[in-house]
């Protein structure tokens, strides 16, 4: 009996060699991504994808795009963006740099924190080199997920497969409701399981990570008045988003103020590349770049090396661990 057209039975002819290929990489590992109390519960890897809610104003564009400009500065990858979102090519560009150099484009500061053109000079290059960034030039135009994903691949070909993530920020953004030939799909479930269907399978294929900004529908407040994080479910069509996601991320701050942020990883799949769980972090609105505290509270940047914190060398027996161990 023949397997359907475009499938295949696994075998031991067809799966031993692969499978001690595997063994030999190891299990789907992501990128680190500078900051080791995240990397216990979140790495960026290749092949899969990475959806982010939360409330307006709870940081996560800004955490999304700290995390990219890590996996450039530390491991060279390069990125495609569609973040109409943030504004325009000035507004966009002008973010990075910022966070590259710590320097403002707000006159407010231009007597302390102001970038020179020799920084933007500097740096411009760099950016446009690792991020990729793609803009409306028709304000009427919109552009299909299918469409953008599709320009994807193609540009990974012609970069000889040197670009690695594509980000959509944000959803509302997008054309949508037409399949990928442009026929109408009225109910957003099915839009949904389509879209997101296609999206999966071409992870795999050309081995890229696309990430998603989606705004949840609405922000509830608890008994105290204090606003709620937001979760999957929140979201329009938040079934089929979760059924459809490997990772979900929800960045939460209570009331918008402060700089405090709680990196909440709400589903995690698989499990080599992510865990479920809650990392807080801080914001700093003069770099715009997101720090956490150490035991000795003191605040720690992003940084290529890793360095365990002192709060995950504690074993089960609450004994710190002695990494000069040979086991």
């Amino acid at each position: 009996m023949k397997t359907p057209i475009g499938f295949e039975l696994l075998s031991y002819n067809n799966t031993r060699d692969d499978l001690l290929k595997y063994r030999e990489q190891g299990a789907l590992r992501g990128k680190y991504l500078g900051f080791p109390m995240l990397d216990e519960h979140y790495s960026m890897a290749l092949g899969s994808c990475t959806d982010w809610t939360g409330s307006p104003s709870s940081g996560k564009t800004e955490f999304l795009l700290e995390c990219l400009l890590n996996t450039a500065k530390f491991h060279q990858w390069k990125h495609l963006l569609y973040v109409p979102d943030i504004g325009n090519k000035n507004q966009i560009i002008s973010k990075l740099l910022h966070k590259i150099t710590g320097k403002t484009f707000d006159k407010r500061y231009i007597n302390s924190n102001y970038i020179t053109e020799v920084e933007i000079e500097n740096n411009l290059h760099w950016v446009l080199e690792h991020f990729r960034i793609i803009i409306k030039k028709d304000l009427k135009t919109k552009i299909t997920p299918y469409q953008l994903w599709d320009y994807a691949t193609e540009l990974k070909n012609e970069m000889h497969g040197e670009l690695h993530t594509v980000t959509i920020d944000s959803w509302k953004d997008m054309k949508r409701y037409v399949d990928r030939d442009g026929n109408g799909i009225a109910r957003d479930d099915l839009y949904l399981e389509d879209v997101l269907g296609y999206r999966n399978d071409l992870l795999d294929h050309y081995d890229l990570h696309m990430h998603t900004i989606i705004h949840p529908l609405k922000t509830e407040k608890d008994k105290n008045g204090k606003r709620m994080a937001p979760g999957p479910y929140d979201l329009k069509g938040g079934t089929t988003w979760y059924d459809a996601g490997k990772t979900i991320i929800t960045t939460h701050r209570q009331d918008g103020t402060p700089n405090g942020v709680d990196i909440s990883i709400m589903k995690a799949k698989p499990e080599s590349v992510a865990k479920m769980g809650v990392v807080p972090m801080c914001f700093d609105k003069s770099k715009l770049l997101y720090y956490w505290k150490n035991h000795l509270n003191e605040s720690v940047y992003a940084d290529p090396v890793y360095k365990k914190p002192i709060a995950l060398q504690i074993n089960n027996n609450g004994e710190e661990e002695d990494d000069s161990l040979p086991f």
